[in-house]
Order: structure tokens, then sequence, then C-alpha cells
């Protein structure tokens, strides 16, 4: 038998990786020997894909009413990665079990004192509660597709592409589960590490719905770009769930009491401290929390502790430019701009040929009354939207929000590439000069509100998770005292200044 205090000594990955492999051995026996897990498993992958075949067969006149070929090019192929989600998402639960549950069962101990390192026991714990799902989803898409062909219909997607769909069944799971072992190693019971699914759960069901339009649109050769993503998404929950892993931590968390004059409490000690000090903990130095502290001390702060964060949401904006660029390529997306927008080259623009209170936006077929207050309100509103949907998405919806604001720019440039226009005048005409502060205060907040989505996977060293949240939704209130005011400034800019300089710019013209 293999003894582990034999092979602590030696060294390289793969005398570390079958140390870890010990944890996953002993995990899938324990999980496959329990009738409630298997049971789900084996009828998510052969009774849920047959019933779905049934559902689609009995209702199939009512699916040509979408179109000729809607079952094979849009409900098949969907129905393909709805399959793999759905087994993955209810194995989660063993995922989230897998360090709070051994606690719970007063097996952690034990575990913990094993002669093992940190990295090799999440190793191990990820790697078991990686199999089940990853086996589940996979083994429901193929069996939903031998199904499609036994019953008379033909591959809804050609090979290369069912393939593409499997890895993005494969690294969906193991993000799920990423995120859900770093749970359990921050929660002190299983009942609150299923509460705290939800925030796994969410981000993963908008990318399926983004792929999901993205079938729609026939854009298929997208799905390589989120496969992409969910690769380098899952290479930092990994990296971080190593990092911030630590055995002391885990057994000396104790269960956590829900205590309002607690939570409160909390909240007005962070407060009262700068954020530095409320990171080590420490007594404020400082005189009482004053609007000129907030300023000198605690805005710039902040700010510096969310330097990584906030260089995120700037590549998140590039990014978002190059993409609308690169959709003003797309021959459906050219006729949906045919027909709505105004733009011809050397036109004129109705910004600069009517009173600027009521002039309208040139790209749709509504009119907006640009005026200073409605333009801060509806920008404040979508900073709140953002910030408070970071708390349920881990800080995606707020990045998905700035960057569908932020792409249509890139939209545009495409569009005048493709005309042969020059798309600077027009851009840096109508974006600059407000921009230049709307722009850094959109990215400010953003950065807080994924700080404060972060906070469930990234605890800060020495916090509890409802702890390190309590710091971050404080953190991003104290900067709101920032960002408000620079989105103010920009409003009355963009509603006063920037019309005319753009004008002057393009000499009203397109």
């Amino acid at each position: 038998m293999l003894n582990p205090s034999a092979i602590v000594w030696k060294n390289g990955w793969r005398a570390s990786l079958a140390r870890a492999l010990i944890i996953t051995r002993r995990e899938l026996r324990d999980s496959l020997r329990d009738w409630r897990i298997v049971t789900p498993i084996l009828t998510l992958t052969i009774v849920l894909p047959s019933v779905l075949i049934a559902a689609l067969r009995m209702g199939h006149d009512l699916l040509e009413r979408l179109g000729p070929d809607a079952l094979d090019t849009k409900i098949l192929p969907f129905s393909i990665l709805a399959i793999g989600f759905f087994p993955m998402s209810f194995s989660l639960v063993i995922a989230l079990e897998t360090f709070v549950g051994e606690k719970e069962r007063n097996s952690l101990e034990a575990l913990l004192s094993a002669p093992l390192t940190d990295r090799e026991l999440f190793t191990g714990k990820f790697i078991a509660a990686a199999i089940p799902p990853v086996f589940t989803s996979s083994a429901g898409m193929f069996t939903f597709v031998i199904l499609v062909i036994l019953t008379g219909g033909t591959v809804p997607v050609s090979l290369p592409l069912l393939g593409v769909f499997w890895l993005l069944t494969i690294f969906q799971a193991l993000v799920m589960v990423a995120g859900a072992v770093i749970v359990s190693s921050h929660t002190t019971s299983v009942r609150a590490a299923n509460l705290l699914a939800s925030f796994i759960i969410f981000p993963m069901s908008i990318v399926v719905q983004i792929e999901a339009l993205i079938l729609l649109i026939g854009q298929r050769v997208t799905m390589l770009y989120i496969w992409l993503a969910l690769m380098i998404v899952l290479v930092i929950l990994l990296r971080t769930g190593v990092k911030i892993f630590n055995r002391e931590e885990i057994v000396a968390r104790e269960g956590d009491v829900f205590n309002i004059k607690g939570i409160f409490r909390n909240f007005g000690s962070y407060f009262k401290r700068t954020p530095r000090e409320a990171l080590a903990r420490q007594s404020s130095n400082l005189t009482k929390f004053t609007i000129w502290r907030l300023y000198r001390h605690d805005i710039p702060q902040i700010l510096a502790l969310n330097k990584a964060s906030m260089l995120i949401v700037s590549l998140s904006l590039v990014a978002a430019i190059i993409l609308g660029w690169w959709l003003s390529s797309w021959k459906e997306v050219q006729e949906i701009i045919g027909k709505t927008t105004a733009l011809t080259a050397g036109g004129d623009n109705p910004v600069c040929s009517t009173n600027l209170a009521s002039s309208v936006n040139v790209y749709s077929n509504f009119s907006l009354p640009v005026t200073w207050d409605g333009i801060f309100l509806n920008n404040l509103r979508s900073i709140l939207i953002g910030g408070i949907g970071s708390l349920f998405s881990l800080g995606i919806a707020g990045l998905l929000l700035l960057m569908i604001a932020v792409g249509p720019f890139g939209l545009i440039g495409g569009v005048f590439a493709q005309l042969k226009l020059n798309p600077l005048p027009l851009l840096l005409g109508f974006t600059l000069p407000h921009g230049i502060i709307e722009l850094p205060a959109a990215v400010f907040a953003m950065g807080a509100a994924l700080q404060m989505g972060s906070a469930f996977l990234v605890p800060n060293p020495g916090f509890t998770v409802g702890g390190s949240l309590q710091l971050a939704i404080v953190n991003y209130l104290k900067l709101l005292a920032l960002v408000v005011p620079m989105l103010l400034i920009a409003a009355i800019i963009e509603a006063n200044v920037t019309p005319a300089i753009g004008c002057w710019l393009t000499g009203g013209k397109f």
C-alpha cells in the first residue's frame, strides 16, 4: 500500500500529482457509494436527453413555424449545449461540499493533518469534484446526439463544431467547480455554500444565453472565443484558489451567525477606518471620519487597492472596442445598420442641425432629449445597476454593461472605415470632451464593483467571505463620492459643450 509519509519527500510535479490523486480516489469512492448522487447523475445522463428528444418530436410542427430549418440549425444545436449545462449545475453540489462537508462530518481535521501540502489538498479535491460534472455533461451531450440519429435525424452540427461544443461544456463545468471549491473552503456550513452557489450558476447561465444568441445569428466561430475566455477564467480561479487556500484558517473558522447588529457594527467600523487600516485590522490613527479625510486618504487608498481590477476593466473596454469593430463586418449587422442609421457619406449630422436641447440620437428612431440632468441620471443609474449586478455575478454583469456601452464606438469606427470615412473627428469630437471625465469615472466604479463580485471567491487574507464583502461594499460606497461628481461634470459638458465641439470638428457632416 502506498505510504503518504514516504512520498512527501519526493520532489517534482509528478510526485505532487500522485499525492493529490490519493485524495481524488478517496473522494470519488465515497461519492460513487452514495445512491443519492449516482441516481440523479444517471437520470440526467440518460432520461433527460430522451425526454427532450420526445418533446422536440412532439412539437415538430410548432417548431417549424419558426422557420423551415429552425429545428436543425437553431433548436437542436442549442439543445446540445443545454443538455450539457443542466447536469453540471446539479453536480455542483459535490464541489460545494468538498471542504465544508468534511467539516460538518467532523472528518476535516483528519484530512488536513495528512502529510500533503495545501496545493496538493486543493488539487486533489478539485479533480475529484470536477470528474462527475464533466463526465455527466459529456455523456448527456453524446447521448442526445446518438438519440437524434437513432430517431431518424441527422447530426445537428458538424463534427468539428460538436468538438467545440464539448470543449465549451467541459470548461464551463471546470470553471463552476473551481468557483464552488473556493466557496466551500471559505464557508462554515453546507447551507451557506449552497446559498452562494447562485453566484456561480448565474454568471454561467449568462454565458449559455450568449452562446444561444450566437447560434441564432449564425456566428458559430465565435464559440472559440468564449472557450478561450473560459480557459483564462479557469486559470485565474485555480491560481487564486491555491494561493488563498489555508488549512489553519479552515479549521479555526467558526460557524457564521446572522447578527444584524454585528453586521451594522462592522459596516460602521469599516467606514470609520481607512481601507488600509481596515485590511490590517488596525484602529484609526487619523481623526474621525470626515469629508476631508475621505478625499485625502480613503479614496486614494481605494484606487491603489483596486489597481488590478481597474486594469481588468480597462482591458475589457479595449476588447469591447475591438469586438465592435469586428462586428461591423458581419453581414447581419450591416443589414441592421443600413435599415436604422442615418449615416451617409458626407451627409448632414442631425445633431448639428437641431437645437441641442432637442437633438436626436441618429442611431435610433427614437427622440432622445439631450439635457445634463437626463444624461447624469442615466449614467448614475447604469453605474448603480452595474454595481448591484456585480454582487450576483462575480463582477461579470458590471463588465458586460460597460462593454455594451463602449462597444458601439468600435462598431461606428468599423462602419466609417467601410464607408472610406475618417471616424476620428466624429468619435473624438463627440466623446472626448466629456469622455476624459466620464470614462475614468466608469472605470473607477466598475473596478470597485468587480472587487465586490470577487469578494465571494477571493476574500481578503484573514477575512471571512462576509467580512471581505462588507469591506468591498464600503469601499464602493466611498468611491461613489468621487464618481458621482465626475459623472455630474461630464453630463454638463456632454449636454452643453460636446455637441458644439463635435459639430465644429466635423463641420456638421458625417
